[in-house]
């Protein structure tokens, strides 16, 4: 993927950048080696000149040479996007260059098909204006280089007056050569930073100015490639990379869209008055604004058409538009809650955020994918942050948006600030045992489970679109992978689809032949703990690694067992465990006898929604001792001696 596909994209509206990330960009991790590369970008030359105004034209020419049938395969369809609120683009070249040097030009417009991203149909929303070109490229075969040059004409920056980019210079295959050059006014400086070089790559840089111009020009050599990394983050935090903007602070991106936004909050009389219809009673400010949230996030619709005039995709609608029509896209949402919060009292205003993202702190480029809004307390630091996009949601902000990159928008201009991680107490999975050791060497009891938080709403959604018979079998599949063999009896749980009660399951159970060659193995001591912990957990799946782990949650799992013994003349060897304790996350176990019962106490605490590279070994730990406490006798049984 050639710099234009990463600048272009720099201004695309809030709605689908997220979506496109996931799609084009995907989690990369660096490897020096080019062994296994299937093409090689020979060179691309890139040209920017920027205005005043902060319109731009940008001239971008690539070589893409194609090693092995999997490199034809990648590079068969190459993709270009385009906005056309913002921008037009027109492809000046396109040519295959053989081995032998014989060139043949590619008809493109004839091989070439225009559509609209799937991703906003997905998300409901629809805009005429966004497309992705997608061309063909018949004949070509194993050595071939792709040529091609593009031409983008930008007329409408996103924020009037600036430029800012954020030129990703690794791919899954390296480079030989890149050459950036970008020229504006001598009187708009250019920010620039270079982030996580590559040991290998060369780079110049120079600065020159020429009269009333500025030039920067930058040539990036032997860039390695990057090879995927389970779970790491989003190429943009890892890859070398080249940060660029005409802004210095992230202020002036807060103060940009507080202009933007604040004209389309004055409140109708309609709303005013749903909103003293909803607070009406209510005397605990939380209560009020939980009551203002619920309406805006299941009463009006998320969907959208993009019919902003100043910016689309960044401009909310007027709220009292959004309001009547009862429905919107984020960013309609989020202004209507701040409205309403405003007319009850709070000091509410929007915030743009990188959802399940950070962005460079050094440098203000704003790419944000979403928009949610928050109240601010009397020093202007927001306090309660707020997403009424999900019309099922139970909890003010989702986990999958903490401690990502957020910017509200004030008058005099914010500070770039995190979201901040819910404390794992609020995703609770806890398993209760009560059992009894038989005479006859069975053990019988019941399970019970409570949950709360993420892990509540996880299984709500899984078992909300399933029958009831298939909940059961999920559920009693659950219990079973913790213990072969055990029988359950008398399952029950509460009904996903009532949210005013935490969910809850439990059953009776009973395993014959518990004691395997007068070893006794407690069902709490599985390798299967919770819910999400266990899907955290087996995220480790590399012997090492070079960039953070995305875990996603902070969670704790507790299992409890309080084992009865009933079978006489026995006597318990409590065998040793390793507790690991990290920063990160914590898992423990303990054991105690007395009064003829057994107790066993299990926790998994964790507190990161990443792990450190030099602190992945320690998931691994966890998932050894995992491993040895369920194949490990881990209570020997004796019969003690009778005096003859």
């Amino acid at each position: 993927m050639d710099l234009l596909k990463k600048l272009f994209l720099g201004h695309l509206p809030l709605l689908i950048f997220s979506a496109w990330l996931v799609q084009v960009i995907l989690p990369f991790s660096l490897s020096a080696s080019t062994n296994k590369a299937h093409c090689i970008l020979e060179r691309e030359v890139e040209e920017i000149k920027v205005n005043a105004d902060g319109t731009y034209s940008d001239i971008d020419e690539v070589f893409l040479k194609v090693l092995d049938e999997k490199g034809k395969r990648q590079q068969q369809v190459q993709s270009f996007f385009l906005n056309k609120n913002y921008s037009r683009l027109r492809i000046t070249a396109f040519e295959l260059i053989h081995p032998n040097g014989k060139r043949t030009t590619v008809d493109w417009k004839a091989n070439s098909r225009v559509t609209n991203p799937a991703q906003t149909t997905r998300m409901n929303i629809y805009d005429p204006n966004q497309k992705v070109i997608k061309v063909f490229i018949p004949g070509l075969s194993i050595g071939d280089t792709i040529h091609y040059k593009v031409v983008v004409e930008n007329f409408k920056p996103m924020i009037e007056g600036e430029f800012f980019g954020n030129a990703l210079l690794q791919h899954t295959f390296p480079a030989k050569k890149i050459l950036l050059k970008i020229t504006l006014p001598a009187k708009k400086p250019l920010y620039h930073l270079l982030k996580d070089k590559s040991p290998d790559a060369r780079v110049s840089f120079t600065k020159r100015v020429n009269g009333k111009s500025r030039t920067y020009q930058w040539k990036f050599e032997n860039l390695a490639e990057l090879v995927p990394e389970p779970n790491m983050p989003e190429t943009s935090r890892v890859a070398m990379r080249l940060l660029f903007s005409t802004m210095k602070t992230w202020k002036e991106v807060s103060r940009w869209y507080y202009n933007l936004s604040e004209p389309k909050l004055e409140p109708t009389e309609d709303i005013i008055a749903k909103v003293k219809e909803l607070t009406k009673d209510k005397k605990d400010p939380m209560e009020k604004a939980s009551a203002l949230f619920f309406f805006v996030s299941r009463k009006i619709r998320y969907m959208g058409l993009i019919e902003e005039a100043k910016r689309p995709g960044f401009e909310p609608h007027q709220v009292g538009l959004t309001f009547k029509s009862r429905y919107g896209v984020c960013r309609d949402k989020a202004a209507l809650l701040v409205s309403m919060l405003r007319i009850a009292g709070f000091n509410a205003v929007p915030v743009i955020i990188k959802a399940g993202g950070k962005l460079d702190p050094e440098i203000p480029v704003p790419y944000f994918n979403h928009a949610i809004c928050a109240i601010i307390d009397k020093s202007g630091q927001p306090k309660v942050f707020m997403d009424p996009t999900s019309e099922t949601s139970k909890q003010f902000l989702p986990d999958y948006e903490q401690d990502s990159s957020c910017l509200p928008a004030t008058k005099n201009g914010s500070d770039l600030v995190l979201t901040p991680v819910n404390p794992p107490s609020k995703n609770l999975f806890v398993m209760s045992v009560r059992d009894t050791l038989n005479e006859d060497g069975s053990i019988s009891g019941t399970i019970s489970v409570k949950t709360g938080g993420f892990i509540d709403t996880a299984f709500r959604s899984i078992l909300m679109s399933k029958t009831r018979d298939e909940q059961k079998r999920f559920l009693e599949g659950l219990i079973r992978k913790r213990r072969p063999g055990v029988k359950l009896r008398d399952l029950s749980w509460t009904d996903p689809g009532n949210t005013k009660t935490p969910f809850f399951f439990g059953s009776s159970f009973e395993i014959k032949d518990a004691l395997y060659g007068g070893r006794l193995y407690p069902f709490s001591l599985s390798r299967q703990m919770g819910l999400l912990d266990s899907w955290i957990i087996s995220k480790a799946s590399m012997t090492k690694r070079r960039y953070p782990l995305r875990l996603g949650y902070a969670v704790r799992t507790v299992i409890k067992e309080e084992m009865e013994i009933q079978k006489r003349d026995v006597e318990f060897s409590l065998p040793n465990t390793n507790d690991i304790l990290t920063p990160h996350f914590t898992f423990t176990t303990n054991f105690s006898v007395a009064s003829k019962k057994l107790l066993v106490v299990r926790e998994f605490v964790n507190r990161a929604l990443e792990i450190p590279p030099k602190a992945y070994p320690n998931l691994l730990r966890l998932q050894a001792e995992l491993l040895r406490q369920e194949y490990l006798p881990m209570l020997i049984k004796k019969e003690a001696r009778r005096e003859k």
